[in-house]
């Protein structure tokens, strides 16, 4: 994303210019005026800054803007099985993205909460004789049985010996059963909430409240009964990525598995499962009914994914930084891939606001898994060590020293970042912002980027430069993606190429870097064959369209670029560095060429029909925008010309 202070580098002489040689446009008019052109630089900083603070609110209190459900996990204690579900066609169905297995959850009015009120009165009832307790609790329950279900929100809930308010929609989960005997409410437990991650407001975050029911038999769910319950869940005013249905219907897929084979399902690129369910299913082995310690508790904006890894592709994450981007962002995602004592970073672009954020993701999630790994590796050689000084006692104490203090200093290394990989995509400032507190903490990384980015990071890391693979054909990509190397082989090019990034000390996971110009002319992307995951950079953004740099992007480039994702790497997971993932690229990306596709159409007809200026283009094609939108169409209009110039159609 482009930093705004980007889009006025150049002078409005230099844009003329440029627009004129690229047309042959004879009007020099950007323009109409240099006031206005003064105006509008100060209305678009001003607005920027407004926006920027407004953002900030909305980012510590947006409950107004959460999607909240009750999420319900029944779950078999004669098997140790869990139900999931598999939304299979709709777009709209939040709790449970599209082609995503999950728990069936219900929509609520708002969070569940523990009263106060209540949490005093427990502890009141807690002097008192058990028979009073036990009163009290069949007061609660019978008050239950007898209240219907738009009236249940306002009830007070016993779950694990506390009061909560209820959200649950009792008597809708009582008719999923095919015998109503099966359900007990004395077999539900509150397990806690998880909130999805904030990265603009148009997209609404999701609360989940989760809820364990236990159940004898995996046979006692009806899937119809369940399918209808879920559709009343599904939210048509909110906005709808493409691909499935947008309609207020439904069809789920039931599976009944232990929780550890659904993770080991996910983890071999079978099935897609979002961070929040993968977290309370490594959770469940910790519950216990005698155990009122809950299992999921959300994380504050500074420690966002260090407890509950954003992990949306097997061993890649994506954290969302507060960065100097555009809005409607206000952050960029680092994406980060660890594989022993090797860690990959992509994006560090975290500004001022983030840095507490960054250090720490650096201090408690990066350094601490270094140091584990690294104790756990030294607790195996002190037992291979005994037991050969058991089978040995003629082994030579010197070299035992020796050889421990060469173990200490790699381990030193280790901890500096010496297998720490920084890519960075492009040479927008809201990418790389964050290198200086990584430098701090791991003074032996390296970053790798193209020869354009690195001369732009004013850093004291070793710099490696890249260029990365074209996507010309399919037959060379294959060949690319496909190409074996031994583990010595790997170690001899230090564990990268200009065109791959081998992460871990085999170098067993791969990361091909590849060549797609257009946003910048030194864009690059990184793919992830085994799970078909794009770490796409700018390329794609999480909402809307990306813009393009106005002074280094090519919309011919871009779209030749986006051609090749789609014809040649067949991507199924799109990590953007702004907004939310998507599941769904190949649909993404062919919306993108048809919608500039489209526009370069009305940007042609209006050229010839004589409006030649990019003020004149921009009334006819666009219409009346905001100034910081306006500046952004013209930048647009102007690439979109330049285009049709090198076709010869202009």
């Amino acid at each position: 994303m482009i930093k705004v202070y980007s889009f006025f580098y150049s002078t409005t002489a230099q844009i003329n210019n440029s627009i004129c040689n690229s047309i042959g446009n004879n009007s020099n008019k950007f323009f109409r005026n240099n006031s206005q052109q003064i105006q509008l630089k100060t209305d678009i900083l001003k607005r920027y800054y407004s926006e920027s603070c407004y953002n900030n609110k909305i980012y510590n209190n947006n409950n107004n803007k959460m999607n909240t459900y009750s999420s319900l996990l029944f779950y078999n204690e004669n098997n140790n099985k869990v139900l999931m579900v598999k939304n299979n066609i709709n777009k709209l169905y939040k709790a449970v993205p599209h082609s995503f297995f999950g728990f069936p959850s219900l929509s609520s009015p708002e969070p569940t909460q523990l009263h106060e009120q209540q949490q005093l009165q427990q502890k009141q009832q807690q002097q008192q004789q058990q028979q009073q307790q036990q009163q009290q609790q069949e007061k609660q329950k019978d008050s239950l049985s007898t209240k219907n279900d738009n009236s249940c929100c306002n009830e007070k809930l016993l779950l694990n010996n506390k009061f909560y308010s209820n959200q649950l929609q009792l008597d809708k989960i009582e008719k999923v059963f095919n015998n109503k005997n099966s359900f007990k409410r004395d077999n539900i437990y509150y397990l806690g909430s998880l909130v999805t991650p904030y990265y603009l407001e148009q997209v609404k975050r999701c609360h989940f409240d989760y809820y364990l029911i236990i159940v004898k038999d995996s046979n006692c769910i009806n899937k119809n009964k369940l399918e209808t319950i879920l559709v009343d869940s599904i939210s048509p005013t909110d906005p709808a990525s493409s691909g499935g249905t947008k309609e207020k219907t439904l069809d789920i897929s039931m599976e009944w598995k232990e929780p550890m084979e659904f993770l080991k399902e996910f983890n071999l690129h079978r099935k897609f499962i979002s961070p929040e369910t993968q977290y309370l299913l490594k959770m469940l082995s910790l519950f216990s009914k005698t155990n009122n310690d809950l299992l999921a508790i959300t994380e504050d904006k500074n420690n966002l994914g260090i407890t509950i890894p954003l992990e949306f592709a097997p061993l890649i994450e994506s954290i969302p930084v507060r960065s100097n981007t555009l809005h409607p962002f206000n952050s960029t995602n680092l994406i980060i891939s660890q594989n022993g004592t090797h860690i990959l970073l992509v994006d560090p672009g975290a500004n001022k606001e983030g840095s507490i954020h960054m250090c720490n993701i650096i201090e408690k999630k990066l350094l601490n898994h270094l140091k584990k790994y690294i104790n756990s590796i030294e607790i195996k050689n002190d037992e291979n060590s005994n037991n050969n000084n058991n089978n040995n006692n003629s082994n030579d104490n010197n070299e035992q020293i020796e050889g421990q203090e060469e173990v200490e200093e790699e381990n030193k290394k280790i901890l500096e970042g010496k297998n720490i990989s920084i890519f960075i995509t492009h040479n927008h400032k809201d990418h790389w912002e964050g290198i200086g507190i990584l430098e701090k903490h791991f003074p032996e990384a390296t970053i790798y980027a193209h020869e354009k980015t690195l001369k732009n990071i004013e850093s004291a890391l070793k710099k490696v430069q890249v260029s990365g693979f074209q996507l010309k054909d399919k037959e060379s990509v294959d060949s690319f993606l496909n190409e074996i190397k031994t583990s010595t082989e790997i170690k001899q090019l230090d564990c990268h190429t200009n065109e791959k990034l081998y992460i871990g000390n085999g170098g067993d996971r791969i990361f091909h870097i590849v060549s797609t110009p257009g946003h910048t002319d030194d864009s690059l992307c990184l793919f992830e064959n085994n799970s078909k995951t794009l770490i796409a950079g700018d390329h794609i953004v999480g909402f809307g369209s990306s813009v393009l740099d106005f002074h280094t992007g090519d919309m011919v480039e871009y779209i030749d670029s986006t051609h090749g994702m789609i014809n040649y790497l067949c991507p199924k997971i799109a990590i953007p560095a702004h907004g939310p993932l998507n599941f769904d690229p190949i649909i993404l990306l062919n919306n993108y060429i048809k919608h500039r596709l489209l526009r370069e159409e009305e940007i042609l007809n209006a050229y010839k029909s004589g409006k030649t200026s990019l003020t004149e283009i921009l009334d006819v094609v666009y219409g009346s925008l905001e100034p910081t939108l306006s500046f952004m169409a013209m930048g647009n209009i102007k690439l979109h010309l330049q285009k049709l110039k090198k076709e010869n159609k202009i």
